[in-house]
């Protein structure tokens, strides 16, 4: 989880239970974005940044994203609708 955020442009720091996730310091601020996503088969890193994706600068994608029909087979379809450009 850390990787990916850190690839999106977000700040983080791994604590040995966690994460703390750093503010931007208010404002409009989006996530970068433009982040491959290596997912390490884990269908809910694929789906949390695919939606961190619908806010963001910049595209992001994940490596394996066949793996999130097992889990909710209607998430592309809700991305979508919120208008998530997915193939």
């Amino acid at each position: 989880m850390a990787a990916g955020l850190s690839a999106c442009g977000i700040g983080v720091e791994e604590e040995p239970e966690g994460l703390i996730v750093v503010g931007s310091g208010g404002g409009n601020h989006p996530a970068a974005g433009r982040a491959q996503i290596v997912t390490r088969g884990d269908h809910r890193i694929a789906m949390s940044h695919l939606i961190l994706g619908l806010a963001a600068d910049g595209a992001v994608t994940v490596d394996e994203p066949g793996m999130i029909a097992t889990s909710f087979p209607g998430f592309v379809e809700m991305m979508r609708g919120l208008g998530g450009d997915l193939a």
